[in-house]
């Protein structure tokens, strides 16, 4: 009897720790994805000539690049648009951008 007691708490602890496991291991895949944009994103721009120094706030080291001026995200902090025209860059686009998914307007 004892046995089946201490079986049932750790079946308990288990399902305990399970939710909040989940919800940190889903907001770790959520924050590498954004990353990935925002890797992709500094990628394109190191490739870019940016004379007039619009692209000053894309910082690689901020959590997603939602932050950025001309950069419009999703509610799931995903890239959706890169609005540059008339910025006067000059440069080549980067394979690294086939990493924006959700990107709608370039």
């Amino acid at each position: 009897m004892e046995l089946l007691s201490l079986m049932e708490r750790l079946v308990a602890l288990a399902s305990v720790c399970a939710f909040p496991c989940s919800i940190l291991l889903f907001g770790f895949v959520l924050n590498v994805s954004a990353n990935a944009e925002g890797d992709a994103l500094n990628a394109w721009k190191t490739n870019l000539s940016d004379p007039n120094n619009v692209l000053q706030s894309w910082d690689p080291t901020l959590v997603n690049p939602c932050s950025w001026y001309h950069v419009t995200c999703d509610s799931e902090n995903s890239v959706t648009r890169v609005d540059l025209g008339n910025a006067n860059l000059s440069g080549q686009l980067v394979p690294q951008l086939g990493q924006l998914l959700n990107l709608q307007y370039l």
